[in-house]
């Protein structure tokens, strides 16, 4: 499967379990797209330092837009109405998004906030849960804290009443950022 197939299928798996799925040309595509579709859900952003976020410029970005950036203190994103956090690998197969959160920030920022933006480059879409972690061996650096995130946050009751946003976000929005004209949306 090439990339392009691979990107298409991690978009309609992640948007079967619940996600939104954004793509974007390039980093300089982020913010704009960011302030256009977090507007509704609230001003107050957690915000996990990146590279992806210094080379969007996403602090400046949402700043000028009214958004108040949260990046540091005690109470890091336990008022934010959104968090923001980079994530190192999509997973096709299950449109799963996976991520070294050692840092305590970046588990906080996929947690507490209702709205969760996942940042992934579409060049990292892997297909299958085997590739990442093959990747991530090849880095030479396994995760203390691995994480995958597959779509909002979902719980049921004995009689099977879905519940969604009890025990983590109730939105995910993945940004898929192509390589500046590079094809990321897949379809």
């Amino acid at each position: 499967m090439n990339q392009n197939d691979l990107i298409a299928f991690f978009t309609r798996q992640a948007e079967a379990m619940g996600a939104q799925v954004i793509p974007v040309d390039g980093a300089g595509g982020i913010g704009p797209k960011l302030v256009e579709v977090l507007r509704p859900f609230g001003q107050r952003v957690a915000l996990v330092e990146s590279s992806m976020c210094r080379e969007a410029g996403l602090e400046a970005s949402l700043t000028a837009a009214g958004f108040h950036i949260e990046k540091d203190g005690a109470g890091f994103a336990r008022q934010a109405d959104t968090g923001i956090v980079e994530f190192d690998y999509g997973i096709a197969e299950t449109g799963t998004l996976a991520m070294d959160a050692t840092g305590l920030k970046a588990r906080l920022a996929t947690m507490l906030p209702l709205t969760c933006v996942a940042l992934v480059r579409a060049e990292r879409v892997r297909a299958n849960l085997t590739e990442v972690i093959d990747a991530y061996l090849e880095r030479g650096n396994w995760p203390g804290y691995f994480t995958l995130v597959t779509g909002p946050s979902r719980t049921a009751d004995i009689e099977r009443s879905l519940t969604i946003g009890v025990h983590g976000p109730e939105r995910l929005l993945i940004i898929l950022v192509g390589n500046n004209g590079g094809d990321c949306h897949g379809r």
